[in-house]
């Protein structure tokens, strides 16, 4: 008897806890690897970031996480002294023009999914919101939103637009 009120009460603190850990886990739009069907290049996610993110012990987080349709512009690598920032934007991550070569550009659909097929490389890829290039992550080269690309195989590059959230 004793046996089985330990388990009864083991089971009743592990479905507590697993209960709270689903209320505090953000949920993500599909990863749509699934969708893939080139041989080399790149594939990804263009998720939209807003709202609040700070960790809060009474749940009152309200950051969204959404796929969305955005034009994907492919870039050689580019550095920070390759482009022009915008000025009047209120973010590092906006840019007025960038002075390396264009090479293609792609759309993602409503998931948020994109892939291009691309020669070995490496590359940048920003996204296109209103007028302005948005891209807010380097690697630790110096290279704005980077994947590098080889021969017959593919890369995964998630894009993250993140200007309109606080963590």
């Amino acid at each position: 008897m004793k046996k089985m009120l330990f388990k009864l009460f083991n089971l009743f603190i592990l479905s507590l806890i697993l209960n709270n850990c689903n209320n505090s886990v953000e949920i993500f739009p599909p990863d749509n690897a699934y969708k893939v069907t080139i041989k080399q290049g790149v594939w990804g996610n263009v998720w939209f970031w807003e709202g609040n993110f700070m960790p809060s012990t009474d749940n009152s987080s309200s950051g969204k996480i959404s796929a969305v349709v955005r034009e994907i512009y492919v870039y050689e690598a580019t550095r920070f002294d390759e482009v022009v920032r915008d000025s009047l934007s209120f973010s590092f991550s906006f840019y007025k023009e960038i002075k390396t070569k264009f090479i293609d550009k792609v759309t993602s659909d409503k998931d948020g999914f994109f892939q291009i097929s691309l020669p070995p490389g490496k590359y940048s890829f920003f996204v296109k919101e209103n007028s302005l290039f948005y891209g807010s992550l380097t690697d630790g080269e110096g290279d704005l939103v980077p994947a590098e690309v080889k021969a017959n195989s593919i890369t995964k590059r998630q894009i993250d637009i993140n200007y309109k959230a606080v963590y």
